[in-house]
């Protein structure tokens, strides 16, 4: 959640657990305070590099997708999905990296503010400033904002039905007026370079481009970040990741297209032990 990247987040876990072993006695007195501190601050060296390694991106970037397991628990579902998608794990890249902590630290993972003080070298009155501004921010861009399963599904539905058949009738239900669309490839694979504003805009290269490129590929069902998505794959190859990002009147208001082979790594290896219900041929 802090990082939006899976291996930079296991790298700060690893970075942290290298500095635990290496410690002499005493050891500290607060172990869990002590890795968080640690790790909180790697991550916060990493994010500053960030800004580098985005502007040498080649096209729009998104966090990454992780596989995650479809419970029965409604309610656990819910608050996986709500603080993993990707519209909420790209909302957070808008905030700095303090707010971002502080935020995450405190709404997420219930710190106190004495303690994320501590890790952040700030005062608790600071860190609730900062918690209190991304909050802020949050809440008004509807960030955290997943409809139920059923949604989920009808909204997937529509939108495979769309590229089966090259209608957009199939989107006229399921997509916001002002819908926008982005595609993620870091120059390593084929993908609009551009956000496509716009319902038109998005309709026409839903149904004539992705329609006709993926004719040959089958959707299935996934689960990732906490919802519903559509892997498309040739054999065992994972070709793209389609996510949505919702508005609080169950349309989709984004759509996330992962095509960097890099990111879609993780779903070639789970592919086995990843299977859907079902999926849908594209003839």
């Amino acid at each position: 959640r802090l990082l939006g990247s899976v291996s930079e987040a296991e790298d700060a876990v690893q970075d942290t657990a290298v500095r635990w072993f290496a410690l002499n006695p005493p050891m500290p007195e607060k172990p869990v305070a002590w890795m968080t501190t640690v790790c909180t601050n790697r991550c916060l060296d990493i994010l500053r590099s960030h800004h580098r390694k985005k502007t040498a991106y080649i096209g729009p970037w998104l966090p990454e997708s992780i596989a995650t397991a479809d419970t029965a628990d409604a309610a656990q579902n819910f608050e996986m999905a709500s603080s993993l998608s990707t519209a909420f794990l790209l909302m957070l890249e808008r905030l700095t990296p303090r707010e971002r902590a502080a935020y995450l630290l405190h709404d997420l993972f219930d710190m106190p503010f004495d303690q994320i003080a501590e890790s952040l070298n700030l005062t608790s009155a600071n860190c609730r400033q900062l918690a209190a501004r991304a909050r802020r921010m949050i809440t008004r861009e509807n960030a955290r904002f997943v409809p139920d399963k059923a949604r989920q599904t009808e909204l997937l539905q529509g939108f495979s039905r769309a590229l089966e058949t090259g209608s957009a009738d199939h989107l006229v239900q399921i997509l916001s007026k002002d819908v926008d669309l982005r595609a993620d490839s870091g120059g390593k694979a084929t993908a609009i370079r551009h956000v496509l504003d716009g319902f038109d805009a998005v309709t026409g290269f839903v149904t004539r481009v992705l329609g006709q490129a993926w004719s040959d590929s089958t959707l299935s069902v996934r689960h990732a970040n906490g919802q519903q998505v559509l892997l498309v794959h040739r054999a065992q190859e994972a070709v793209a990741l389609v996510a949505f990002g919702y508005g609080p009147d169950g349309s989709v208001h984004s759509i996330f297209i992962h095509r960097n082979p890099e990111k879609l790594r993780v779903f070639e290896e789970h592919h086995a032990s990843f299977m859907p219900a079902g999926g849908l041929m594209l003839n």
